[in-house]
C-alpha cells in the first residue's frame, strides 16, 4: 500500500475486523475499546444508541441473554473511513440459537468506530428466533 488513502482503508477495515473478532469472543472490553466516545450505533429496525456509554448498555443488554456470538464474514469493502460488511451473525443462548444475515456500515476515525449501523430483515430474524426456542433446549 503506497498511498495515504490505502493506509486509511486498511486501518478502518482492521479496526472493524478487530471489533467483530472481539465481539465474537464476547470480549466487550476489547470491543468497546474500539468505539469512540461519541459513537452512534443504530441497530435497524430497533433503537439508536448515542455515545459510548449507551452503546455499551445496548451491547451488554443483548449480551445478558447470549452465550454465543459468532461472525462469519461474507464480504467486506472499504472506502476511506467507511467499511461495509456482509455477514452472518450467529446469536445463541440457553434457549435460542439463530443465524442472521446482516449488512453493517461502520465509519472509523482516528482508529475508533464513530458510526455503526446494522441492517437485517426483522421478520426473517424473528422467525428464526422463535423456531430456535422450540428446538435449542432439546439439542445436546
Amino acid at each position: 500500500m503506497d498511498t495515504v488513502m490505502d493506509k486509511t482503508v486498511a486501518d478502518a477495515r482492521t479496526v472493524v475486523e478487530e471489533f467483530l473478532q472481539a465481539s465474537s469472543k464476547l470480549d466487550m472490553d476489547a470491543a468497546l475499546a474500539l468505539i469512540a466516545d461519541d459513537c452512534v450505533y443504530q441497530n435497524v429496525p430497533f433503537h439508536t444508541a448515542r455515545g459510548k456509554r449507551n452503546v455499551a448498555k445496548a451491547l451488554q443488554g443483548m449480551g445478558k441473554a447470549m452465550t454465543e456470538f459468532k461472525v462469519d464474514m461474507i464480504n467486506i469493502a472499504s472506502n476511506g473511513d467507511v467499511v461495509m460488511t456482509e455477514r452472518v451473525d450467529t446469536l445463541g443462548g440457553k434457549f435460542f440459537r439463530a443465524e442472521l444475515p446482516v449488512m453493517g456500515v461502520f465509519v472509523v476515525k482516528d482508529g475508533k468506530i464513530t458510526e455503526w449501523r446494522d441492517y437485517f430483515d426483522w421478520s426473517l430474524s424473528f422467525g428464526k428466533f422463535i423456531g430456535s426456542v422450540f428446538t435449542t433446549p432439546f439439542r445436546k
